[in-house]
């Protein structure tokens, strides 16, 4: 049993898509949109968490080279990148090292619902 609001969000959907309301297509976006905003919200609470008021985060990032630029990408839309390294190879091939400093765009306030 689903216990997040996306998680509920995602079984209306695909009791939807069961129902006939929605197309298979359809129903895929909107999952896809919710886990894209759910990733979103992971990374900002993560940043957040990690570093002490004011100051940036470090980041090592290790994964195939396409990854890496997919979550740099999803990094910048949450926080502001203030360096990014370029691409290091490791030893295993199309595999790369990327260091990376975030900081905060607005302050922490609140806390994760």
């Amino acid at each position: 049993m689903p216990r997040t609001r996306v998680g509920r969000a995602i079984g209306d959907i695909a009791r939807r898509a069961a129902r006939g309301e929605l197309s298979a297509a359809q129903a895929a976006a909107l999952i896809a949109r919710l886990r894209a905003g759910q990733r979103h919200a992971l990374y900002r609470a993560a940043l957040d968490s990690l570093a002490a008021p004011g100051e940036p985060v470090q980041v090592r990032l290790i994964g195939p080279t396409a990854d890496v630029a997919n979550l740099l990408t999803i990094l910048d839309d949450a926080t502001t990148l203030t360096g990014v390294s370029d691409p290091y190879p490791t030893s295993r091939p199309g595999v790369v090292r990327v260091y990376a400093t975030a900081e905060r765009r607005h302050p922490l306030s609140g806390g994760t619902k």
